[in-house]
């Protein structure tokens, strides 16, 4: 593990250099994040006229889910590793990967670490417009914000196992722009960034439960707004790390196929 770290720590380093000079692109796609959040806020502003509530949730509540979903959202973007492993398996270079004394999987992790640190960054820098645009405020109570943490971490880490997943499938076709766009539509509407999971008509809601993506979003979000407390929390919580386990066998499985393929066609 001690002989691994630095060369994961170059790779995440590499790719926060990468994201940093081509950074006019990375605030582009952060403003067309705030711009949706704008349009949304002001949708759900103009729905809750005349109404004290919408779900339980209050304007200023269902609002600030609105805000905290979708940065989360932006954070957890992974459309970067799914074009360097497209680029990598197209052109061969990833038999190169592979000799590396560091596995191609924490490779791809680390890749990921780099980006996503990039991104909490121009979050950070992009926060008054946030402000501005639509509804920041704190956690419901310090308790859900201690709930909050793990779940953002439990969240974080399903959004890096759903992408290695679909980082994968270069392995089988020869074009991968079809899944993402795919993936990153179906990923957004589950994780319920643009309203609640619990708004959703109940033949949706039981698709949700039975899908990873709102324990990436709608899960987090609504601990932090102080929605999902106490018992439901900890079952959120149970659910979430089943994801986690489920996916991490599932991501195992198809990297073997995936090195099996390799072999199988002289790489």
């Amino acid at each position: 593990m001690t002989a691994t770290a630095p060369g994961l720590r170059r790779i995440a380093a590499a790719q926060m250099r990468t994201a940093m000079t081509y950074r006019q692109n990375t605030f582009l796609l952060l403003m067309i994040v705030i711009l949706n959040i704008f349009i949304l806020s002001r949708l759900w502003t103009t729905l809750f006229e005349g109404r004290d509530a919408i779900g339980g949730m209050s304007q200023d509540t269902f609002l600030l889910y609105i805000t905290i979903v979708n940065l989360q959202s932006w954070v957890f973007t992974n459309v970067s590793v799914h074009q360097y492993v497209y680029q990598r398996v197209r052109t061969g270079e990833v038999v190169f990967d592979l000799m590396r004394p560091v596995g191609f999987l924490p490779q791809l992790m680390a890749h990921m670490a780099g980006a996503h640190l990039f991104m909490a960054l121009s979050v950070l820098v992009a926060l008054p417009v946030v402000f501005w645009v639509g509804t920041l405020g704190a956690p419901a109570s310090a308790t859900a914000f201690a709930l909050y943490l793990p779940s953002f971490l439990a969240g974080y880490v399903i959004s890096v196992l759903l992408a290695l997943l679909l980082a994968l499938v270069a392995f089988w076709t020869v074009e991968t722009s079809g899944f993402t766009v795919l993936y990153q539509l179906i990923n957004q509407f589950f994780a319920g960034t643009m309203l609640p999971v619990s708004l959703f008509p109940e033949p949706l809601r039981i698709l949700a439960a039975l899908l990873p993506f709102q324990s990436t979003g709608y899960v987090p979000a609504t601990v932090y707004v102080g929605r999902l407390e106490g018992g439901d929390a900890l079952r959120a919580f149970a659910v979430q790390g089943l994801w986690i386990l489920l996916l991490s066998l599932a991501v195992a499985a198809v990297w073997r196929r995936a090195r099996r393929r390799i072999a199988v066609q002289g790489g």
